[in-house]
């Protein structure tokens, strides 16, 4: 019955748990095939159709592809970069983007850092949550690479309103995972609250 419990804590450690602090999570995409070529990348940080409460997020650490100089366009509450410098998004207006030109290279890696009082403290009283969604594109900027998702996403990752987070990747070129600190935090929150379920059973 333990392991059966620390299973299924493993499992629920995206979606669980209501965080108390930042949740950073490492994203790696593989674009070999894409090495040496030109194209673009774009991160959205949007809040959902109804109120959303406030979050941020900040990109850093970015490596595996170089920035095309002066290609940046930030819109809404989109900042600082250009990459490899950290950009910053806020879910503050109904559309929020950092869009940059970059020759890629075979490996692109980042790490997403959510902060802000919808991940540290979640009323759960907001309509809606809020979403990050990650695209690349070709050299002309309309032509997403390396994912058949209809809008282009490469990846997602859903704020939910009580402050967990659920990734998807609709490229099977990307991968996500929580940074070491992010999960023990959601794995040791998921453990103390089936520990209670299992001693209650008892």
């Amino acid at each position: 019955m333990r392991k059966q419990l620390i299973s299924f804590a493993f499992a629920m450690a995206f979606s669980a748990l209501a965080a108390r602090a930042d949740i950073v999570l490492s994203v790696v995409v593989d674009t070999h095939t894409l090495a040496g070529v030109n194209g673009n990348v774009d991160f959205q940080f949007n809040p959902g159709p109804l109120s959303a409460q406030s979050a941020t997020l900040d990109i850093k650490n970015f490596a595996g592809a170089t920035y095309l100089a002066g290609s940046q366009v930030d819109t809404g509450g989109a900042s600082g970069g250009p990459l490899p410098g950290t950009v910053v998004l806020t879910n503050s207006t109904v559309y929020n983007d950092d869009f940059e030109g970059v020759k890629f290279g075979n490996t692109m890696t980042f790490t997403l850092d959510f902060t802000g009082s919808a991940i540290n403290s979640p009323t759960g009283t907001f309509s809606s949550g809020s979403s990050f969604a990650f695209s690349l594109f070709d050299s002309t900027g309309n032509n997403p690479l390396l994912t058949n998702d209809p809008n282009g996403f490469a990846a997602i990752v859903n704020v939910n309103r009580n402050g967990s987070l659920t990734a998807t990747t609709p490229s099977s070129s990307v991968t996500i995972l929580p940074e070491p600190s992010s999960w023990m935090m959601m794995i040791g929150g998921s453990l103390l609250a089936l520990g209670g379920l299992y001693r209650r059973k008892r």
